[in-house]
């Protein structure tokens, strides 16, 4: 089975505008006053601007050797979703560093990260972490979505915004994948930049979390550090509860879609009174994506 034979069956990819007000964002250790909870989440959300634009540039190196058409449509999805999704987290960066979660740093340290590594690596290689990040997002989007009462501590736009991101990561969760098998197929690649990825992945987002806790000179409590590891490793955890969906990665037969989660989709759109779609050009979106 071919990779757009498979995602034929995959949900439309169409951005959505959304308006968060984050206006109710008013404590700095807004997860339920657990200091590591919050660094975990703002670090992320920090890594998003300038990680989403250096997902886009990726993909956009193979754009004019795509001829499916299929996928060309599937690719302006994915440039104008994630081109949303960097936006609304600037937005949301915007009041975290005004609470004295210094984001911004962060946003440029990787900004320089995101430029050293466009002009240091193969273009096969800059495209194949892509594939590998948008696996470790989307099988987030999916834990998220499966178990959304661990987001209910966060204030209600916050926790909106998650859950909107997660529904577009799993609706465009085969994009850069389906691009990397048409223009570069070569999955040992693919396993090897996973691995590394993942480690330096993880090393990252903990020196982001130490320095955002530095700067704000907060050292955790022992309820921050009980709270952590019961959010990251308890029966619910997140960390406990991706293993599996994260290995099956490197499967040489695997595809994205094998796990067709569209019902977490439809659910959340249900729940929602389905917001509406909005077909985004490129030039709409070029201010989202710029860094």
């Amino acid at each position: 089975m071919t990779a757009m034979q498979r995602i034929s069956g995959a949900p439309a990819i169409k951005p959505r505008k959304m308006d968060f007000p984050f206006s109710d964002i008013t404590e700095k250790y807004f997860f339920n006053n657990n200091s590591i909870i919050t660094t975990y989440m703002a670090a992320l959300s920090a890594t998003f601007p300038p990680g989403e634009k250096g997902f886009i540039d990726s993909v956009r190196n193979y754009r004019d050797q795509i001829t499916d058409p299929e996928l060309q449509e599937s690719i302006k999805g994915f440039i104008g979703q994630e081109g949303q999704h960097s936006y609304q987290h600037k937005e949301i960066n915007k009041v975290l560093n005004d609470l004295g979660l210094f984001v911004h740093r962060i946003e440029k340290d990787l900004e320089k990260k995101i430029r050293d590594d466009k002009g240091r690596l193969d273009k096969r290689d800059f495209l194949a972490s892509t594939v590998g990040m948008e696996h470790i997002t989307a099988i987030m989007a999916e834990y998220l979505l499966e178990n959304p009462h661990i987001l209910d501590p966060l204030p209600t736009s916050a926790r909106e915004l998650l859950l909107w991101h997660a529904v577009e990561e799993i609706e465009h969760k085969a994009v850069a994948f389906d691009v990397y098998e048409a223009c570069v197929g070569e999955r040992r690649r693919l396993h090897i930049v996973m691995g590394v990825q993942t480690v330096l992945f993880l090393w990252q987002v903990g020196l982001y979390q130490l320095s955002l806790l530095r700067w704000a000179k907060k050292m955790p409590s022992i309820k921050d550090a009980v709270g952590a590891a019961k959010f990251f490793f308890g029966k619910d955890g997140l960390a406990r509860n991706i293993v599996k969906p994260y290995l099956d990665y490197y499967r040489d037969d695997f595809h994205p879609w094998d796990n067709d989660n569209t019902a977490l989709i439809n659910k959340w759109k249900e729940s929602r009174g389905y917001p509406l779609d909005v077909d985004l050009t490129e030039a709409n979106i070029q201010g989202a994506t710029s860094v």
